[in-house]
């Protein structure tokens, strides 16, 4: 085999098409995640284009092609395309798209380049030019869609001669063919890039040059070209039997085992001391994280590496991000030894906090950060356990600063859009201090963040949540039951016995959110209508109305949340106060020996208890009064 980087330009500017073999699958990919992955790569290289910033190849992956002997000279050169069609086909509907898009606006030019990279020139001495003229010729089922497409010249044609149907009886219209919904899916998002013009972006021409431009020059695939001895169909089926590309972990394996194999390691006992713990279930298991699905060991290799750099890494980009960041000068590692002891040591780590869920209590860091569902505070986690040069208490003093302030924000309400991009600025801005000086500088950079996506909230804030927020519908249920917890430990003090909570434990409404059944409202006894639609009473009683609004709010407020083991909970259920308080003595836990000595439970007791909770939830997570501390 021969393999050589091309870029669109190389790989399709010359006479030439690639057949894709009758064996292959039809055309599949779709607009989440291919399509949507693509046109983001190719948005991305042309902004840095009309910023005049200078931007590496972006590699989507390899074709392996096989020639074909000519039947006369004049034929257009033919290659076997024997992986690699879906990808391939997807960047030739962008061209179309982006010709079709040119044409409409006049580019001359724009459309001449577009045109020359989809179809082959002079078809008056081809022998075949109605196959010939396109660069790819799909397989029999796709080929009267797909040279429709390259032929038609505009969208509002494509949209014509593919019209939606909707079936009798049916809400959406029958899906169209995948050829067809990828034009249209590029052509909208090539317009309305395009044209998406403010005070200081170039006018809609330059935006589409630009554009063009990085699909030729920064878009680039792995060629590898067949010798005559190789089994074209044999190496599809061993390409495609499992029926999934190769992850990034699986690539960056390759990739460490090459270089060990350059520097003469034993590549055996390094598979043996360190990377065969990682050909275990455990790690090969996918997972989902942030929409998408990966596998534990490529997650693992992305924080690792984030912590690293103190960068952001996207999930599908690692091995290309690893590759590089271990390649630099000076290289980060003298050995490859050194890499996998160092890479091991993180992945001990990650597992310690991804795994034993079911038996760690609320004090355990690793499930603080699944319970809040914050994995994007892993790299900073590992790098402080890691790298910071900081142990024993120094370390659980930077940790419980980093849980306070994730824990005063989902309980505030906060954004977390923006924690995939504090936490590496948090690692850069710690990276090479002293170890003595780690907590202070940690402290300053959550104490100074602000606005909905970086504030740390004050006592203040807290109490105001509190009092206003249905946490109940806000918080995720794992993230609710771990803070109730840890106000169940705080309650019980340093001279209780069992410092561990039960687990298992449900959250209780002690007002029940179907209230409406033994509980009146101010003397007035409410249907389930009118407590669910209280504008219904608008009109007739605004008084009332404004009454049970106050009291669907405040049901989901902390105040009136506590925690009750599976027994107890649907025995209290529904009830009035009376049985709920009878149910509530067989606990144990000092949550619900508040309610002992309470004969009724109103509005006003509810604000009373968030009062409370709210100032133990600021005792157990404390934030510092300044940033210096």
């Amino acid at each position: 085999m021969q393999a050589n980087p091309k870029t669109v330009d190389k790989l399709f500017a010359s006479q030439s098409r690639y057949i894709v073999p009758m064996f292959q699958r039809l055309y599949v990919w779709a607009e989440d995640p291919q399509w949507q992955t693509l046109w983001e790569d190719v948005a991305e290289k042309a902004d840095l284009r009309l910023a005049g910033t200078e931007a590496n190849a972006h590699y989507l992956g390899a074709l392996i092609i096989e020639g074909v002997k000519p039947v006369s000279s004049n034929e257009v050169t033919r290659f076997l395309l024997i992986d690699g069609q879906q990808r391939i086909t997807t960047l030739q509907l962008l061209l179309c798209a982006f010709r079709d898009i040119a044409r409409a606006h006049n580019w001359t030019s724009l459309e001449r380049r577009a045109t020359r990279y989809i179809e082959n020139p002079d078809a008056d001495v081809m022998d075949n030019p109605a196959e010939e003229i396109f660069k790819i010729w799909p397989t029999q089922l796709n080929r009267d869609v797909f040279s429709t497409i390259i032929k038609s010249g505009s969208r509002e044609i494509i949209e014509e001669t593919y019209p939606l149907t909707r079936r009798k009886y049916q809400r959406k219209p029958d899906p169209r063919n995948p050829l067809v919904e990828c034009y249209l899916y590029f052509s909208g998002t090539i317009q309305a890039w395009i044209v998406s013009i403010g005070d200081d972006v170039p006018d809609s021409a330059a935006r589409a040059a630009a554009l063009l431009s990085a699909i030729q020059q920064d878009l680039c695939v792995v060629e590898i070209a067949l010798s005559d001895g190789d089994d074209s169909q044999e190496i599809f089926y061993s390409l495609n039997s499992q029926g999934r590309p190769l992850s990034q972990s699986d690539l960056l394996r390759s990739l460490i085992f090459i270089r060990a194999e350059k520097e003469k390691e034993n590549r055996d006992k390094l598979f043996d001391d360190y990377w065969g713990q990682f050909e275990t279930t455990f790690w090969s298991q996918e997972v989902k994280r942030g929409g998408r699905t990966y596998s534990r060991l490529d997650i693992a290799v992305r924080h690792f590496l984030a912590a690293k750099t103190g960068s952001l890494i996207d999930t599908r980009r690692v091995n290309e991000e690893y590759k590089r960041w271990v390649s630099r000068d000076p290289q980060p590692y003298a050995s490859v030894r050194d890499e996998l002891a160092d890479l091991t040591r993180y992945a001990e780590v990650f597992r310690d906090f991804e795994s034993g869920f079911s038996d760690q209590q609320s004090t355990h860091f690793g499930r603080v950060l699944r319970d809040l569902d914050v994995s994007t505070a892993m790299p900073l986690t590992m790098f402080l356990k890691l790298d910071a040069g900081v142990a024993g208490s120094e370390l659980k003093r930077c940790l419980s600063l980093l849980e306070s302030f994730l824990v005063r924000r989902a309980f505030s309400g906060e954004e977390t859009k923006e924690y995939n991009k504090l936490f590496v600025e948090v690692i850069a801005a710690l990276r090479g201090l002293p170890p003595e000086n780690v907590h202070a500088a940690l402290l300053s950079k959550l104490y100074s963040g602000g606005g909905t996506t970086r504030v740390w909230p004050s006592d203040e804030r807290v109490m105001e949540a509190a009092l206003s927020v249905p946490v109940y519908s806000n918080l995720r249920q794992p993230a609710l039951r771990l803070i109730l917890e840890r106000c169940e430990l705080s309650l019980r003090g340093k001279k209780t016995e069992e410092q561990k909570v039960q687990l298992g434990l449900q959250i209780e409404h002690v007002l029940p959110v179907r209230w409406w059944e033994n509980w009146p409202i101010n003397g007035h006894t409410v249907d389930w209508y009118e407590a669910t639609y209280p504008h219904a009473l608008a009109e007739s009683d605004p008084t009332l109305e404004e009454m049970i609004r106050h009291r669907n709010t405040l049901r989901h407020s902390v105040g009136n949340l506590t925690l009750l083991n599976e027994y107890a909970n649907p025995a209290a259920s529904n009830g009035a106060f009376d049985l709920k308080k009878a149910e509530y003595k067989h606990s144990v836990l000092r949550l619900n020996r508040y309610f002992d000595e309470r004969a009724a439970w109103s509005e006003e007791d509810i604000q009373e208890r968030s009062r409370v909770m709210s100032k133990i939830i600021c005792s157990i997570w404390p934030r510092p009064q300044s940033a210096v501390s």
